[in-house]
């Protein structure tokens, strides 16, 4: 391929990431590292009606946001380093992160990788044929016992703690079980939407946050009902609450209106029994 040539493609391509930073108010830097070619494949069809994900050189990337004159540049630079995949959409930034983070790809341990959670194989027939394989079991302190001409795991084992580094024994053990313990996905480095969000700002945890609004929402709605500020959510317990109020100081002053006289009688009534019961200690004679 000859210089100019080259030239032409790299000018065609910057041109294209042009449209698309032009087409799509946000965009994110997702990191590569461990996605196989047929998994993002996979990501990309799944994903192909709510966003585009682009793999291009960074220098490239770099190139289309200068010629646009992209106002952080800067900030973005610092993430354009190793394997990425540039996502576009017109998604809220965090919707992005957990449409990747629950959609992970199933893919095969690799000896030297480390285990992103603890790895389990469970309890039953593997299928395999009894020999050999039965020192990688030992191996892998994985208890098994020969039933009906096949090798079972005895019960369910804890092969790789998270954190730890697969060995290749292990790894060519899962493989021959055939499981896929490892989740791949894109995890995004950051996110664009006006300003730029690091990676560890997506990651929301959905619970907490939920309790956060819960427990505002309710301190919110108790500060309006206390310091009587009507809402339209507040208001029918703020009456609610001055009607039982202003019922209580009316029946404690004895306020004859209609709306409580038939409490006023019954306080009456009790204080009367109350008063008679203590005239009786002291004058049974009066037989009250």
């Amino acid at each position: 391929m000859s210089m100019k040539t080259a030239n032409i493609q790299k000018q065609e391509r910057v041109r294209r990431l042009i449209q698309l930073f032009e087409k799509y108010p946000i965009f994110a830097i997702a990191d590569l590292k461990g996605m196989k070619a047929n998994q993002l494949q996979l990501l990309k069809k799944k994903f192909k009606d709510d966003l585009e994900i682009h793999v291009s050189k960074n220098t490239l990337v770099a190139r289309a946001l200068k010629e646009m004159g992209f106002k952080d540049l800067e900030a973005v630079e610092k993430y354009l380093s190793g394997p990425n995949a540039f996502v576009f959409s017109k998604k809220n930034p965090f919707q992005m992160y957990f449409m990747f983070e629950k959609n992970k790809v199933e893919s095969a341990a690799s000896p030297g990788e480390m285990a992103p959670n603890d790895i389990v194989v469970t309890a039953g027939n593997t299928g395999l044929q009894p020999g050999p394989i039965l020192s990688k079991f030992g191996a892998a302190k994985i208890p098994t016992k020969i039933q009906d001409g096949t090798v079972w795991i005895a019960k369910d084992t804890t092969v790789v703690e998270k954190g730890k580094v697969i060995s290749a024994d292990v790894a060519d053990l899962l493989s021959k079980l055939g499981l896929k313990p490892i989740l791949v996905g894109l995890r995004l480095r950051m996110a664009y939407d006006g300003i730029v969000i690091p990676g560890e700002m997506l990651a929301v945890n959905l619970d907490e946050y939920r309790s956060m609004i819960t427990d505002a929402a309710r301190s919110a709605f108790n500060l309006s009902v206390n310091a009587v500020y009507p809402t339209a959510e507040t208001i029918s317990l703020i009456v609610a609450k001055a009607y039982s109020e202003a019922k209580s100081v009316a029946i404690e002053a004895g306020v004859p209106i209609p709306e409580i006289m038939n409490d006023l009688i019954a306080v009456a009534a009790s204080r009367g029994k109350a008063l008679a019961a203590e005239v009786s200690k002291k004058h049974p004679e009066l037989n009250l």
